[in-house]
C-alpha cells in the first residue's frame, strides 16, 4: 500500500509539552502556516525557517497570514520544548527503513496553503545524516494507513538539540 501524498508540517506527537507566543517580523511576506518549522531570527522576532537552518525553535501550532503578520500585536504560537515530538511526513526524496531511525534529517520547507492553513514542511530523507540535521528521526508513526517502508511515510521526530546548541543567529 502506498502512502499519500499530503505535506502538512509538523504537529506535535503525545502531549504538549509547552506553547508560547512570539512576535513575527512586520514584513513576514509569506505567512506561516500550522506545522511550520519555526526559527529565532536575528532581531529576536520568528518566522518560518528554511531548509538547513540550525536555529529550529519549534513548530509553528497557530496560522499567521501575510497581510496580518505583524510583531507583538500579532504572535504565533509554537511548540517550543526541546524535547517536544513531532509527527511529520517524509518527502519521498528516499525510501524509508527501519535503518533511518536514530539518524538526523533537515526538514523541506514547501509552500503552505491558504485553503487548509496547513504548512508544506516536510523531513527531507535526501539529507539523511548520522548527526547532521534539524531533525532526528525516532519512530514511525504507528497507524494502519502508515506504510512504513514506502516513500510519504508518518515519522516520530525530535528537534536535534545538537545540531544549533552553539550557533546561534547573529544579535540574538
Amino acid at each position: 500500500m502506498a502512502n499519500n501524498d499530503r505535506p502538512r508540517g509538523f504537529h506535535p506527537y503525545g502531549p504538549l509539552l509547552r506553547a508560547r507566543p512570539y512576535s513575527v517580523d512586520a514584513d513576514e511576506s509569506d505567512g506561516i502556516f500550522k506545522g511550520d518549522v519555526i526559527e529565532m531570527q536575528s532581531d529576536g522576532n520568528v518566522g518560518p525557517a528554511a531548509a538547513g537552518e540550525v536555529q529550529l525553535l519549534g513548530a509553528a501550532l497557530t496560522y499567521n497570514a501575510a497581510s496580518t503578520a505583524s510583531t507583538a500585536a500579532n504572535p504565533v504560537m509554537v511548540a517550543d520544548n526541546p524535547h517536544q515530538l513531532y509527527e511529520a511526513q517524509d518527502d519521498g526524496a528516499a525510501t524509508p527503513a527501519q535503518t533511518n531511525l536514530g539518524n538526523s534529517a533537515d526538514h523541506v520547507a514547501g509552500t503552505g496553503s491558504t485553503v487548509t492553513k496547513l504548512s508544506g514542511h516536510e523531513i527531507g530523507l535526501g539529507s539523511l545524516s548520522t548527526s547532521d540535521g534539524g531533525f532526528k528521526l525516532l519512530d514511525f508513526v504507528q497507524r494502519e494507513d502508515n506504510e512504513e517502508d514506502a516513500v510519504n511515510a508518518d515519522w516520530v521526530c525530535q528537534l536535534n538539540q545538537g545540531e544549533g546548541l552553539l550557533t546561534l543567529a547573529a544579535g540574538v
